[in-house]
C-alpha cells in the first residue's frame, strides 16, 4: 500500500511539473508543499528532498557505469577539473541523468567538492540569472572546467553514455553535445 502511495505521489509530481510551490497529499491526507529547488544548493538537499529522494535514489542505484569506460575517465581527473551541474528538479531528463552522473564520480572518486549543483526553475530562470551568466538553453546541463575554464559540456542527454560523453570531453577528443552549433 505504501508502494502506491508513493508511487501515485510521483506520478502527480511528473505530471504537474509547471509550478515551483505544488501541493500534495501525504499519507495522512494533509496537504505539504513541493518547492523545487532553486540557486545553488547541496547534493544533501537533492538526496533528502521530501519528493526527489524516492526517485534519485533509483536512478542512482539502477545506474551501471561501464567498468572499463570509468578506468579510461581517471587519468584525466586532476585537481584542476571541477564540474557544474545545471538542472530542474521540476525536468524529467535532470531527474533522470544527475543521479547517474553523481553515480559516475562517486564510482571514480571524484572529489565531491570540485561539483556544484545549480537548480533553475520551470523556465530555466534563476533570481541570479544563472541561465544567463553559463548560457542554459536546456537542463540539465553539466558543464566541465580545467582551472576554471570551461572545456566542453553535455546538454540535455547524452550522446553515448554519461561515462563515455565524459570521456570523450575529458580526453579532448571532439565531443559535440546534442545542441552543438546552435
Amino acid at each position: 500500500m505504501k508502494n502506491v502511495i508513493k508511487l501515485t505521489l510521483l506520478l502527480i509530481l511528473f505530471v504537474g511539473c509547471n509550478s515551483k510551490v505544488k501541493k500534495e497529499a501525504n499519507i495522512d491526507n494533509e496537504d505539504i508543499e513541493y518547492v523545487d529547488l532553486i540557486g545553488k544548493f547541496k547534493r544533501l538537499e537533492l538526496e533528502k528532498h521530501p519528493f526527489l529522494k524516492d526517485s534519485f535514489n533509483l536512478n542512482y542505484k539502477n545506474y551501471k557505469p561501464e567498468k572499463r569506460v570509468l578506468s579510461n575517465i581517471e587519468p584525466f581527473l586532476d585537481k584542476n577539473i571541477s564540474i557544474k551541474i545545471i538542472m530542474g528538479t521540476w525536468c524529467d531528463d535532470s531527474r533522470l541523468l544527475v543521479p547517474q552522473f553523481l553515480k559516475v564520480m562517486d564510482k571514480l572518486r571524484f572529489n565531491k567538492r570540485k561539483i556544484e549543483l545549480i537548480g533553475l526553475d520551470n523556465e530555466k530562470k534563476s533570481q541570479d540569472n544563472y541561465h544567463e551568466i553559463y548560457d542554459i538553453i536546456n537542463v540539465p546541463t553539466f558543464i566541465f572546467y580545467r582551472k576554471d575554464k570551461e572545456i566542453n559540456r553535455i546538454v540535455e542527454i547524452t550522446i553515448e553514455t554519461l561515462e563515455k560523453d565524459i570521456f570523450s570531453i575529458l580526453s579532448d577528443s571532439g565531443y559535440e553535445n546534442a545542441y552543438y552549433g546552435f
